[in-house]
C-alpha cells in the first residue's frame, strides 16, 4: 500500500473505519443490554461491558485532533480553531439533524397528548439539538446518546487551540500526564469510566466532559506515538509483531465487553484501545493493506447515522406495550431493526445535505477530509 495511512488525514484509515463501526454496534448492543433483561451463561454477558466503545470514539477523535493542528501549523489560534470547529459540526450536523426530527416525533408520539404538551416537548428538546443537553440546563434529550458529540465537541475547542499554541509540548507532554491521572481520578471516584449522570471535583462539573478531556488528550498523544512509529526502520518480523499485537488489542477488548469482568478493569482497556489505535493509525501494520477495500469507508461514514439512530428504540422499549409484550430477544431483535432501519433513512437522507455543506466548508477554506 501506498502512503495512504502515512499521510494521517489524507485518505481514509480502513481499520479505523471498520473498527468504527464495531465499536458502534458494540455500544447499541450494551444500551440495548441496559434495556432488555438477557440471561448470562458463565463468565458471559451480553454486551454490558459495551461501553468501552465510548472509549475508542475519544481517543480516535483526540488522534485526529492532534493530525488536523499538526497541519495548521501556520494558522492563527482563533482561525484554526474556528475553522476546525466548523469542520467538525459541519462532518455532524446532517445526520444529527435528520436523527433529531425522528427521534423527536418518536417522542411526541408517545409522550404527546395535546399541543401543549408537544410544544412544551419541542421546546425542551432544543438544547439537545444546540449540543448543550449536559451544561445542566433543563432538557427533554431526543438523542440520548448524542452526550458523547457534545462532550467531544466542547472539549476539543479547549484542547484543540492548546495544541496549536504549545505544539509538541502540549501533546507529547501535558496530554500523556492529564490522560492519565485524570483517568486515574474518574476510576478512583467512581470505578470506571462511564456515569453519564455523575459530577466531579466535588459536584461542580459533569463527569462526561471530564471523560471527553482526558481520553482526547490521550488521542492527541496516540498521534504523537503513531509519528515515532512511521520514522522507524523495521523488519518484516517486526511488522508481523506489531500487526498480532494490533489485533490481539482489538479482540481481547472485543472479548471483555461480553465478559462478567467488572467496571474496574474498564481502564485497562482504555489503554490496550490507546495501543491498537496508534497501531493502526502509524500505518506500519500489515492491516492497512488488509482493510483498504471502499466497503470499510462506507462502513465508517455509515457509523455515525447508525449510532445516533439507536435512540429511536428508546422510546418505544419504554412505551410501547406491544413491544414490551414480546420476549427478551424479540425485543432485542426489534430495537436492532429499528436502529438499522433508521440508520439507513438517515445515511440515505443526510447525504444531500452532507455534500452540500463538505463543498461550502471546501470553497471557503479549500480541501480537507472531515
Amino acid at each position: 500500500m501506498d502512503n495512504a495511512i502515512r499521510k494521517t488525514g489524507s485518505r481514509r484509515n480502513g481499520t479505523i473505519d471498520l473498527m468504527r463501526f464495531v465499536f458502534c454496534m458494540e455500544v447499541i448492543l450494551y444500551h440495548i443490554a441496559k434495556r432488555v433483561p438477557l440471561p448470562t451463561h458463565g463468565h458471559f454477558n451480553f454486551f454490558l461491558n459495551g461501553k468501552i466503545g465510548v472509549e475508542f470514539f475519544f481517543l480516535v477523535s483526540g488522534f485526529l485532533m492532534a493530525a488536523s493542528a499538526s497541519r495548521a501549523a501556520k494558522q492563527s489560534i482563533a482561525g484554526g480553531t474556528g475553522q476546525f470547529m466548523l469542520r467538525k459540526v459541519a462532518a455532524i450536523f446532517p445526520s444529527h439533524c435528520i436523527v433529531f426530527v425522528l427521534a423527536l416525533g418518536s417522542l411526541l408520539f408517545y409522550l404527546a397528548h395535546d399541543a401543549a404538551g408537544a410544544l412544551k416537548i419541542i421546546w425542551n428538546s432544543l438544547p439537545s439539538f444546540f449540543f448543550i443537553q449536559k451544561t445542566g440546563v433543563p432538557v427533554h434529550r431526543v438523542i440520548r446518546p448524542e452526550w458523547y458529540i457534545e462532550a467531544m465537541l466542547w472539549m476539543m475547542l479547549i484542547i484543540y487551540p492548546l495544541i496549536l499554541r504549545f505544539r509538541e509540548r502540549f501533546t507529547r507532554i501535558a496530554c500523556p500526564v492529564l490522560c492519565v491521572f485524570l483517568v486515574g481520578y474518574m476510576t478512583y471516584v467512581s470505578t470506571h469510566l462511564g456515569g453519564t449522570e455523575r459530577y466531579l471535583f466535588g459536584n461542580t462539573i459533569p463527569k462526561v466532559y471530564v471523560r471527553a478531556f482526558a481520553e482526547l488528550c490521550g488521542g492527541a498523544f496516540c498521534f504523537e506515538a503513531a509519528q515515532l512509529l512511521k520514522r522507524l526502520h523495521l523488519k518484516k518480523s517486526d511488522i508481523v509483531v506489531l500487526t498480532l499485537l494490533e489485533l490481539g488489542c482489538y479482540l481481547l477488548t472485543l472479548v471483555y465487553t461480553v465478559s462478567d469482568l467488572k467496571d474496574a478493569y474498564e481502564v485497562y482497556f482504555f489503554y490496550i484501545l490507546a495501543v491498537a489505535i496508534t497501531l493502526s493509525f502509524s500505518g506500519v501494520t500489515l492491516t492497512a493493506r488488509l482493510f483498504s477495500h471502499g466497503v470499510f469507508a462506507f462502513l465508517g461514514r455509515f457509523s455515525l447515522p447508525l449510532y445516533l439512530a439507536q435512540s429511536m428504540f428508546f422510546a418505544p422499549l419504554r412505551y410501547s406495550a406491544r413491544l414490551q409484550a414480546l420476549s427478551p430477544w424479540g425485543r432485542v431483535a426489534v430495537s436492532l431493526a429499528l436502529t438499522f432501519g433508521f440508520g439507513i433513512l438517515a445515511y440515505a437522507l443526510s447525504r444531500p445535505l452532507d455534500k452540500h455543506l463538505r463543498a461550502a466548508v471546501n470553497r471557503r477554506f479549500g480541501r480537507a477530509v472531515l
